[in-house]
């Protein structure tokens, strides 16, 4: 009887079969390996440290040869085929808005009648910012997942007018100041609740990854409205005046939002379905809120 004894370096299987496999606490410092004994395979599992293991296998014949060849092609093809068990992705983002604000009539930037006093400086003279936190749940092949959340959203529109607001039971007018004004401001901040559908395109990778989303999110109201004004008064005195109150402004505000981007990267909207003013009387403005920017996503 002839006896061989035939060393296994165990190094490349070890690591490709224990990274298809779920270990035990005590098994994550150990590595496996594979031994052939009283005529069938075990696994078992050795410290690391272990560089390689001895493998005693009586052959009596030649064709007891070929069958553990043939035992080893086929143990080898059976590794090669396992396909290791695929980390689980990030299920929780945070996202930091930066970006502009707008203010619609009938889908235009152009505002006129009782409107035209909200007239807006555009660009980075009506900023704004935002954060939220999303919880994100697989829907199909964690490509396809249901995000929801909370946020935070500060809203600052530059009037161009020189006009102040002025607030009469449920009416909402802006009269001439009678007065330079080379700042006038109104604020608004919301705590926000969205609910998006995420398409991924390779999300266990998400620094390579193309995704967009869409959905729609409710806004609160946080406090009153604050006006900020700055007057260029005789003698190039100048006098700030702050005010802070309800201005009969929308208490709730729908918006659909959409995100699109490569990475952790995306350009965001948000439009408005509700106006930025309750209309209890016909004669307030009748404008509609935009915000559109960049959004990280961490």
């Amino acid at each position: 009887m002839k006896k061989y004894l035939l060393i296994l370096a165990v190094v490349g299987l070890a690591a490709t079969a224990a990274s298809a496999q779920e270990k035990t606490e005590t098994e994550k410092d150990k590595k496996m390996v594979i031994k052939f004994k009283d005529g069938k395979w075990d696994t078992t599992y050795v410290d690391r440290g272990t560089p390689e293991v001895d493998v005693d296998v009586d052959i009596d014949t030649d064709d007891d040869m070929d069958d553990f060849k043939n035992d080893m092609k086929e143990l080898k093809k059976e590794l090669e085929n396992i396909k290791p068990k695929k980390k689980g992705i990030d299920k929780n983002y945070f996202y930091l808005d930066f970006g502009f604000n707008s203010l619609l009539q009938n889908g235009s930037t152009t505002l006129t009648g009782n409107n035209a006093p909200l007239s807006l400086n555009q660009g980075f003279n009506s900023f704004g910012w935002g954060f939220s936190w999303a919880r994100s749940q697989n829907i199909i092949a964690q490509k396809l997942r249901l995000q929801y959340g909370l946020g935070f959203e500060f809203n600052g529109y530059s009037l161009r007018r020189d006009s102040s607001i002025l607030i009469s039971g449920d009416s909402v007018n802006f009269v001439g100041s009678g007065a330079g004004i080379s700042r006038n401001r109104l604020n608004v901040s919301y705590v926000n609740f969205p609910v998006l559908l995420q398409f991924s395109s390779n999300p266990y990778k998400m620094k390579r990854s193309f995704n967009i989303a869409a959905g729609a999110e409710l806004g609160i109201r946080m406090g009153k409205m604050h006006s900020n004004q700055t007057y260029n008064l005789a003698n190039e005195v100048i006098q700030d005046v702050n005010t802070r109150g309800a201005f009969n402004a929308n208490p709730i505000k729908l918006s659909l939002i959409g995100r699109v981007g490569y990475g952790k990267t995306d350009l965001f909207i948000r439009y408005s379905l509700t106006e930025l003013f309750e209309q209890q009387v016909a004669s307030n403005p009748n404008v509609t809120p935009v915000f559109a920017g960049l959004s990280f996503r961490f």
